[in-house]
């Protein structure tokens, strides 16, 4: 049930800010928003043990690749897609938005296990990334929104507020866990989904009228635009796994974390900037629900394939 959670959650959400648009609309007056995505990182950060941390030598390398590839190439494969397909200003600012994301919270991992690659280097790897993306994000992306012309960014401001809304959430939701000594109880895993799906209903019934400027054509743009970035990034990381000469196991955690893209991320990103964002985060569910679903069929066949 909660990996269909969040993706049902979400075309609700879309469905009813369509439909019924006003009370998510006031509610997003309220600025609630605001409380709901610290909340997403502080229940992350209990749920995450700190204490499994232990660098060896070739996962540096790994991190490496993870860090160059990852956090600051991918930024620029958004702006090169957007501006190859000429997609309209909201939705490039999705695409380049979600590009410059680190890899998601969860599903990389459990993709991994999946698969059969080495569970722990993913765990790693998502961490380590998403801790170092709270860092390169203001910076790549204001420089790929200037270069677009889409949003000027101030990386300064923007770094802050990561800060604040994601890295000291995060930190005190370790430190409670540490704290407590237990995990917490089942239903709480569904919090962080929650959140993200209340958010991007009261963003999109806010701007409900935008919605409906995002032609058929240019939807399809869209997801040619998304397959493109995370396609690349993919390849990408098959060619760095093997150019690292990585086992198997560990080529299949490069693969699936440094390739995909987190989503609570990027609605916090998104609501720092003074800018509509209801195209914006059409774009960035697309993106959510294709990597998800390449990415299983991808895990299924390495399943079914030797280990060798």
């Amino acid at each position: 049930m909660q990996q269909w959670f969040l993706p049902a959650g979400l075309v609700l959400a879309i469905v009813l800010a369509l439909l019924a648009p006003q009370p998510g609309s006031v509610l997003n007056g309220t600025g609630l928003v605001l409380g709901l995505v610290p909340l997403i990182f502080l229940v992350n950060g209990y749920q995450t043990r700190l204490d499994r941390l232990a660098l060896r030598r070739r996962f540096v390398g790994v991190l490496a690749f993870g860090v160059v590839v990852g956090l600051l190439l991918s930024p620029f494969l958004g702006l090169g897609a957007a501006v190859l397909l000429g997609l309209p200003a909201s939705a490039a600012l999705g695409l380049v938005v979600m590009a410059s994301m680190p890899p998601t919270l969860s599903s990389g991992v459990i993709l991994t296990e999946n698969a059969g690659g080495h569970t722990l280097w993913a765990m790693l790897l998502t961490i380590l990334l998403n801790l170092a993306g709270i860092f390169t994000i203001p910076f790549v992306l204001g420089l790929t929104l200037e270069l677009g012309g889409e949003v000027a960014v101030s990386p300064w401001p923007l770094l802050a507020r990561l800060l604040t809304v994601v890295l000291l959430p995060f930190v005190l939701g370790a430190l409670l866990r540490r704290w407590r000594g237990r995990p917490a109880p089942g239903w709480v895993r569904y919090v962080p989904s929650a959140c993200i799906i209340v958010t991007v209903w009261m963003s999109m019934s806010a701007s409900s009228a935008t919605l409906f400027e995002l032609t058929a054509g240019a939807f399809a743009l869209v997801v040619l635009g998304a397959l493109l970035v995370h396609g690349s990034l993919l390849l990408l990381c098959a060619a760095g796994g093997r150019g690292l000469r990585l086992a198997a196991g560990e080529r299949i955690a490069l693969l699936f974390v440094v390739s995909q893209k987190t989503l609570p991320v990027a609605i916090g990103v998104l609501t720092a900037l003074n800018a509509p964002i209801a195209g914006a985060l059409v774009v960035c569910i697309v993106f959510h629900f294709l990597q998800l679903m390449l990415d299983a069929l991808i895990a299924a066949r390495l399943r079914r394939r030797p280990a060798a």
